[in-house]
C-alpha cells in the first residue's frame, strides 16, 4: 500500500460560504491509506478556509486587496475568493509524500493556483498536470487545449518532507459564478 495520503477538502465548504454566508468552519478531513498509527502523515494537519478578496480605496485615493471573512459580505457572482488550506506536522517526524487534492466547486471558476508548482486536472480528478499541457473534449468529440475554466481539481504534491513543527499554505483563487 502507498505511504501518500490523500487530503481531501470538503465541497461543500464553499457551497456553504456562497449560499448562507455563514462563517466558514475550518473543515478537513484526511482518509490516509495506510494504518494512520504507524503513518508520520496522520500527524499533519488540515485547516482550509475561503476569504473574499475585495478592492477598498485607502483615504490618499490608493487602491489596495483586503482579504474579508464571507461572513461579513454579502457574496455575490463575480466575486474574487482565495481558498487557503493551511497545513502543520504536529508530529516528531519528518513527513515526506505528501499530497493535498483539492476540488473546485462547481459554483466556482477556477481563476489560477499560488504555487506554480502544483498541478491541475480537467476530467474530474482522475488525471493531473500544468494546465498549458491539458486538453478537453469539446461538444463535438474534438480536442482542444484546456483553460482555466475547465480546472476541476488542484493538487499539490508537497516537494520537500514537512519537518516536526513545520506548517505552511497552499492557495488558490477562483471566481464566483
Amino acid at each position: 500500500m502507498s505511504n501518500i495520503r490523500m487530503i481531501l477538502l470538503e465541497a461543500t465548504l464553499v457551497a456553504g460560504v456562497l449560499m448562507t454566508g455563514v462563517s466558514v468552519s475550518h473543515m478537513a478531513y484526511a482518509a490516509p491509506l495506510a494504518a494512520a498509527t504507524a503513518d508520520p502523515q496522520s500527524d499533519v494537519k488540515i485547516d482550509s478556509l475561503i476569504k473574499v478578496e475585495r478592492t477598498v480605496q485607502s483615504e490618499n485615493g490608493e487602491n489596495a486587496t483586503e482579504l474579508v471573512d464571507p461572513a461579513t459580505v454579502k457574496i455575490v457572482p463575480g466575486d474574487k475568493l482565495l481558498f487557503i488550506n493551511r497545513y502543520q506536522n504536529s508530529g516528531d517526524q519528518a513527513v515526506t509524500g505528501f499530497v493535498v487534492n483539492n476540488p473546485v466547486h462547481k459554483a466556482v471558476s477556477f481563476v489560477e493556483v499560488l504555487e506554480d508548482w502544483a498541478l491541475v486536472s480537467v476530467d474530474g480528478g482522475k488525471t493531473f498536470g500544468k494546465l498549458a499541457e491539458l486538453s478537453v473534449v469539446d461538444g463535438e468529440q474534438a480536442s482542444r487545449p484546456a483553460v482555466a475554466s475547465d480546472v476541476t481539481h488542484i493538487r499539490w504534491i508537497l516537494p520537500k518532507p514537512i519537518a516536526p513543527g513545520a506548517s505552511g499554505e497552499l492557495r488558490f483563487r477562483g471566481t464566483v459564478k
